[in-house]
């Protein structure tokens, strides 16, 4: 027995089986077929194909980005995938596969991922905060991930963190790593198209205080944005995802800045960075196409 998962990005569509014990055991991706609806579902329909003639299959888990109904299957939004606003992803798949399909949000997926074998296991509430091109998120209480009531928990790039001085800007203009990059750029005098690599930059505060300084500043942000989160949820635990997250110096410098605000310490909660991170659609998917599978065999015995 076996599970097909893909984790569908603006670039790429991953792909992988997964055994019913939860190894994983193939994996690969092809390039997402942006303007083509027909093409990406017969990219997704050979793919299972393929795997098929090796594994016996269970069921499909789907990662997507954007707003995503679980329910109803519809990408309310899909990120870059401008042309499948709106499509319902899984009637599309229906006319290519009569496997037991689960879809959600990328983010959702993430912390499923976190909450079944990374970090959260064990956790009753927790965030997940992915810092990248964007600020996304995951919230899950009591053990349920909390979708909303129009599948948007979790925004955390849209929270304002700078009204005063910019009321118009967001978490993802302030705090995301593109944030970052940007006023690094602007301090360097570099062309905005210029391509520089956060790593770098990580790097470069050690020995440039110039460049520290930078950083310092859109620290300030991001440390508001995880203040302000923990404000609302109260959490066990506040897991950050997203490439900058695996620097070793990032969560000891949000920790020295949050302890600089008194109040901190009423809100104080552990900030750990994610076990999952090129995986976690993938194993977001498998968390979410196991359970559905478990439940709809519960109840086929009940019957």
């Amino acid at each position: 027995m076996a599970f097909i998962c893909f984790d569908v990005g603006g670039t790429a569509v991953k792909h992988g089986v997964y055994s019913n014990n939860g190894q994983l055991v193939e994996k690969n991706e092809f390039p997402t077929p942006h303007a083509d609806k027909e093409r990406f579902y017969q990219a997704l329909s050979q793919t299972i194909t393929d795997y098929e003639k090796d594994y016996k299959i269970e069921g499909i888990g789907l990662s997507m980005p954007g707003f995503i109904n679980p329910h109803s299957g519809e990408a309310i939004t899909a990120g870059a995938l401008l042309n499948f606003y709106g499509e319902n992803i899984l009637e599309g798949l229906k006319d290519y596969t009569d496997y037991p399909i689960a879809i959600e949000n990328d983010a959702n997926c993430a912390a499923l991922a976190e909450q079944a074998s990374g970090n959260a296991q064990d956790v009753d509430s927790f965030l997940l905060i992915t810092i990248g091109t964007g600020i996304g998120g995951a919230i899950v209480l009591n053990q349920k991930l909390h979708q909303g009531y129009s599948y948007r928990a979790g925004e955390f790039g849209l929270m304002h963190l700078d009204v005063a001085n910019r009321p118009l800007m967001t978490a993802h203009d302030l705090a995301s790593t593109s944030a970052l990059v940007r006023d690094y750029k602007i301090h360097k005098n570099l062309p905005a198209d210029t391509v520089v690599d956060a790593r770098q930059i990580m790097i470069e505060k050690e020995t440039d205080p110039a460049v520290q300084a930078v950083f310092d500043n859109w620290l300030t942000y991001l440390s508001a944005l995880i203040f302000n989160s923990s404000t609302f949820f109260n959490p066990d635990k506040i897991l950050l995802g997203g490439g900058i997250s695996a620097n070793e110096s990032l969560i000891p410098a949000i920790e020295a800045q949050l302890e600089k605000d008194p109040a901190w310490k009423d809100m104080k909660t552990t900030i750990q960075s994610c076990h999952y991170y090129n995986e976690a659609g993938l194993r977001g998917a498998l968390a979410l196409i196991t359970e559905q599978v478990s439940r709809q065999q519960t109840a086929v015995e009940g019957v």
